[in-house]
């Protein structure tokens, strides 16, 4: 079982500014210096990561140096984030298009897994069929995931259409997609996260570690709320073989402390 860092612990998050006029252009990009990046992960004693597709997309035309500069700190990129909106059935082409140009160079960095977020919420509420809707897109996504090898989950999210514990049943019972659980946005979403690991222990292949503090806020492993070792002690003793992620965005606190600390949390219960 490998363990990994997020990325986007060490610089803001934002959207690309072309996706505002261009679907195809859309997607989530963390504004860090990532050899910088490459260096902490590495100096708190962790060996993979996940990035965002935009990242993973400037180095469409060099990847070859994006593999050269990771393997300089000795880091393996894991996986790769992917959002899109999935509902609207006019910009879905433009969204797939994207999903495969980003598997194509997520393969070729030798990246197990694509996680996908989204789910648009519409400015009039929520259609009947928005779910449905979600679920067939992501099942498209997934198909293109299939055919570069690479295993495709989907990820619920605070602020998209599958955040509250009745949005998360709703949705995987009109999919064959992988549950990826954020431990943190499940339960800021309402959910029992140790629950939803039961019902869909078959189902998950790749985890999100994240903590939650009192005060609501992403935090370093171990010191907030979440029985994260509960969470982990039971998918262990289920039979889960996949492998764990990190990801402490939004902390207040000192990146580099947080990533420690949590990656020394994670190799002690792991």
């Amino acid at each position: 079982m490998a363990i990994g860092y997020m990325t986007n612990a060490f610089g803001p998050l934002y959207g690309t500014a072309a996706g505002v006029t261009c679907i195809k252009e859309s997607g989530y990009y963390s504004d860090i210096d990532l050899e910088d990046t490459l260096k902490k992960i590495s100096d708190c004693g962790c060996s993979n990561i996940e990035i965002f597709e935009i990242n993973l997309l400037g180095y469409e035309n060099n990847i070859e140096d994006l593999v050269s500069l990771c393997s300089t700190y000795g880091i393996s990129i894991l996986s790769v984030y992917i959002g899109c909106q999935f509902i609207y059935g006019d910009t879905l082409p433009d969204e797939l298009a994207k999903v495969r140009k980003v598997c194509g160079l997520a393969k070729a960095v030798n990246a197990k897994y694509i996680v996908f977020g989204g789910g648009s919420l519409r400015a009039s509420g929520i259609q009947e069929d928005d779910h449905k809707k979600l679920a067939e897109g992501v099942d498209k996504a997934a198909a293109i995931c299939a055919e570069f090898g690479l295993n495709a989950s989907f990820h619920p999210h605070l602020g998209s259409l599958v955040q509250s514990p009745e949005q998360i049943q709703k949705f995987f019972s009109l999919t064959d997609v992988d549950f990826c659980p954020d431990i943190a946005h499940l339960v800021a979403g309402g959910s029992d996260a140790l629950e939803l690991a039961k019902e869909y222990h078959d189902r998950i292949s790749y985890v999100h570690l994240k903590d939650l503090s009192e005060d609501g806020e992403f935090c370093p492993l171990g010191i907030g709320k979440i029985d994260l070792k509960g969470i982990i002690t039971y998918l262990k003793s289920a039979g889960y073989k996949g492998d764990w992620m990190i990801e402490i965005d939004g902390y207040s606190g000192d990146p580099v402390e947080a990533c420690k600390i949590s990656v020394d949390f994670a190799k002690e219960n792991i």
